[in-house]
């Protein structure tokens, strides 16, 4: 599944070729990947709406868009399989296309989703889908001191907390497990027992390795979904081979029913 800085880097790039286009039309194959509003209203809506901007929030696409003055949003969570492809004029429908926004100029936007677990919300507050979410882990809002009064709050393990898109958005368990290395810090460490002078370097360690990510357009790990990503896993999937950093054997354990990666070395208990 796309988490922060793959979700980021597919944002810029639809900014950059789809930004200021108008829909012209709306082709919907697999109506439950409309989430809201039904897909009549979903459509008519859509038609003649213009993009303003498109950016992100937590693991949502937000495509800001205008239509008669009035401003509304377009979320895509793309789950596990979701893709969009920019296509020319002359495109035919493929056997996966769950959505196809047609612009003016000729231009398709299609979500290809094979296991038809992404969704579409159509709205004119966006808070109302992202309002219960965590803060984003690389505002500068979030200092240091916030974090662990957040932290000082929660008594499980510190891996499925992060993983938590109510206490902190974007970070799946790739970027879980990287930054837990980074910090040196065991996943199933007790939120609440990591002292105040590890949790900056929580913080950073989270910054760094998100940051890493994006410049590296995220993580390539073989599901066809992010093709282009460039970022190298230290400790991810990487069990049976040795430690970056201490050369350790990195091993593989079950931490709340999810695969994790850790060094024993670095990451002790």
């Amino acid at each position: 599944m796309p988490e922060l800085p793959e979700v980021e880097t597919i944002a810029r790039n639809l900014q950059r070729k789809i930004g200021g286009k108008r829909i012209a039309a709306v082709a919907v194959y697999w109506d439950r990947t409309i989430a809201c509003p039904a897909r009549a209203l979903f459509t008519k809506k859509l038609a003649g709406a213009k993009i303003t901007r498109i950016d992100r929030r937590a693991k949502y696409l937000r495509i800001e868009l205008s239509r008669n003055g009035k401003q509304q949003f377009m979320l895509i969570h793309l789950r596990m399989s979701g893709v969009l492809e920019i296509e020319s004029r002359n495109y035919k429908p493929a056997k996966h296309d769950r959505v196809i926004l047609s612009f003016a100029d000729g231009k398709k936007l299609v979500f290809n989703d094979t296991r038809k677990f992404g969704r579409i919300y159509l709205v004119d507050d966006h808070s109302r889908i992202t309002g219960k979410l965590g803060p984003e882990p690389l505002d500068p809002e979030l200092d240091p001191e916030r974090f662990y009064a957040m932290l000082r709050l929660k008594k499980g393990a510190i891996k499925p907390l992060l993983l938590n898109q109510a206490f902190l958005v974007g970070i799946g368990n790739i970027y879980v497990d990287e930054s837990l290395w980074r910090a040196k810090i065991h996943p199933l460490t007790r939120a609440n027992r990591i002292s105040k002078l590890r949790v900056p370097k929580l913080l950073q360690a989270i910054r760094q390795t998100l940051s890493e990510a994006i410049e590296n357009q995220g993580t390539h790990i073989g599901d066809g979904v992010v093709a282009w990503g460039r970022y190298v896993p230290r400790v991810y999937q990487r069990d049976g081979h040795g430690c970056p950093r201490c050369r350790t054997t990195i091993k593989r354990i079950v931490v709340g029913q999810r695969g994790t990666h850790l060094c024993p070395g670095c990451q002790k208990r």
